[in-house]
């Protein structure tokens, strides 16, 4: 039997995106790759935020300091230049495959585990409803 999958749209990106309930955590984003972008520019506009406080900008104005005295005692010659050889790559011819998939069905997959999911694709969260007797009775009211 084929996994149940959800179906969403990436919040970067804005690809569709289908990932099967064994992966699903609640992702937002459809790939690594956008995670970490979607990461470092939320990184950056904190650092920019920070910059704009008053211990931001002293902090900024010592590491500018110490920069530029680095700099100051710092004193390098500027070697030669080798020569190059030869700057062109060879070329190389590209290679095309053609498939035909006229009589193939096309499979699910999930976007994570690549495995094979159902087509029938739910647009919202799995939602697991604790019962009664995973409750801790403890904390119960007695009746």
């Amino acid at each position: 039997m084929k996994q149940s999958s959800r179906l969403y749209y990436c919040s970067l990106c804005h690809a569709q995106s289908i990932i099967c309930s064994h992966c699903d955590r609640g992702q937002i984003y459809c790939s690594d790759t956008c995670s970490k972008e979607a990461r470092l520019k939320s990184c950056r506009e904190a650092e920019k935020r920070y910059q704009h406080t008053s211990r931001g900008k002293h902090k900024h104005a010592a590491r500018q300091k110490r920069y530029r005295e680095h700099c100051r005692q710092k004193v390098t010659d500027q070697g030669s230049v080798t020569p190059i050889d030869d700057g062109l790559l060879g070329s190389v011819k590209n290679k095309t495959v053609e498939v035909d998939m006229g009589q193939e069905t096309r499979l699910i997959r999930c976007c994570f585990c690549k495995k094979s999911v159902s087509s029938w694709l739910r647009s919202g969260f799995l939602r697991y409803y604790r019962t009664q007797s995973t409750i801790n009775s403890s904390y119960l009211r007695p009746p």
